[in-house]
């Protein structure tokens, strides 16, 4: 399901920080460690750094000040999950890179600022990291922007740069399709193998501006060029690790390594598609099945996205193969620190994006499991809070004090 993972999403139940969860079939939480983990979360700055809520709030009038069966983010939630801060993604397809996509973009960061004003009692717009620790100081929810596809750039600096004075703080420079960026991940025919010229001159615009610039969904090739080209660390919002699970969008260990020599994190996305080969390939099992279905759908809603998207979700909802165990996520924690140490890796976890998530991942309330296990695995306090959020505001720093 490869081309259709960013529009997928299920909510399946709430989890409270205050009580004690149930994990699976055949475990349950050790109370103790429970509570150990419940502090150090409390403790902690946990950041997010990418959900797809902003579509939601867009074209289905969700209101996140509200607790909702329609999403996996809202404010309510954010707060009984202990996450201080998330980076709303303002995602434009590719499919409207050549139609104008800036004024989708901008209705949609419209949108964020309305609605984190409208419930200014729970939240606040953050952009840089003192503002993250200022906010939570006052315990409120800090809420980011994030572009996803540079597309809405429309071949100009010029948008960049009013696209940073609305608040976005990165920009994810393409999403499934070769833009006037880079080239995708996505397997195909490259369109310039890598950046472009133009992407050239946004990487360079970004570092001086102090925007970071997020490399998930990009071609290897592109990877490459932005490394070697920006002055400033990079890091992937939402990327697993290939060596655990072989697809095109997850980072191999040498260009983890590389994102590490140069300050960069890896934020691990919760997707199953990206967490577990074994999911991916019953997914794509499952998906060969339901193609004349699919088929059927995009000629009923042709002229209608939001209602083939919705039909589709559906549809999936009723074939796809168990969530992975969340033990799945946390190897990916493992592989990176062992390969590059523990100030590296973070989380974003593609809420509202995605079709499948790990058991007890199902919407933001569950991220204190995230500690839990981490604990379980033998992570100190210390590592954990770097590994929730210390990591990010590290990379956030050093790439605002080059602009």
């Amino acid at each position: 399901m490869r081309r259709t993972i960013k529009t997928f999403f299920t909510v399946l139940f709430i989890l409270s920080i205050l009580s004690i969860p149930y994990l699976s079939g055949e475990e349950k939480i050790d109370p103790q460690l429970w509570e150990k983990a419940k502090k150090i979360h409390e403790e902690a700055i946990v950041i997010d750094t990418h959900c797809d809520t902003p579509m939601l709030m867009l074209d289905r009038n969700l209101d996140i000040g509200k607790r909702s069966n329609e999403s996996q983010v809202d404010l309510v939630r954010m707060k009984e999950g202990g996450l201080d801060a998330i980076f709303f993604a303002v995602f434009v397809s590719n499919d409207l890179d050549e139609k104008h996509p800036s004024k989708k973009a901008l209705e949609m960061i419209d949108e964020i600022h309305r609605q984190v004003e409208i419930n200014k009692n729970l939240a606040e717009t953050a952009l840089s990291p003192e503002d993250i620790r200022d906010i939570h100081k006052k315990g409120k929810r800090a809420i980011l922007i994030g572009m996803e596809n540079g597309g809405p750039l429309e071949g100009s600096l010029r948008l960049l740069r009013d696209y940073y004075r609305l608040g976005v703080r990165y920009i994810t420079l393409t999403h499934n399709g070769n833009n006037d960026i880079c080239d995708t991940s996505n397997p195909g025919k490259s369109r310039w193998n890598g950046l472009s010229p133009f992407g050239r001159q946004v990487v360079e615009e970004m570092n001086r501006l102090g925007m970071l610039i997020d490399v998930s969904h990009i071609s290897d090739k592109a990877f490459w060029d932005v490394l070697e080209l920006s002055k400033a660390p990079v890091f992937a919002s939402h990327s697993c690790t290939r060596s655990l699970c072989d697809i095109h969008r997850n980072l191999t260990d040498d260009m983890i390594r590389a994102l590490a020599a140069k300050g960069g994190v890896i934020q691990l996305t919760f997707c199953s598609f990206f967490v577990d080969e074994e999911y991916m390939r019953l997914a794509e099992e499952e998906e060969k099945k339901i193609e004349p279905q699919k088929k059927k759908l995009e000629e009923k809603y042709k002229d209608n996205q939001d209602a083939y998207w919705n039909a589709l979700i559906t549809l999936w909802k009723e074939v796809a193969p168990p969530a992975p165990k969340i033990e799945k996520l946390i190897d990916h924690v493992d592989h990176v620190v062992k390969l590059v140490g523990v100030d590296h890796v973070g989380f974003g976890s593609d809420y509202d994006g995605t079709g499948s998530v790990p058991q007890g991942l199902d919407d933001v309330s569950g991220f204190p499991l995230i500690t839990y296990h981490l604990l379980k695995r033998g992570y100190s306090e210390e590592d954990i809070k770097k590994i929730l959020g210390g990591n990010f505001l590290r990379l956030f720093e050093k790439a605002q004090t080059r602009g």
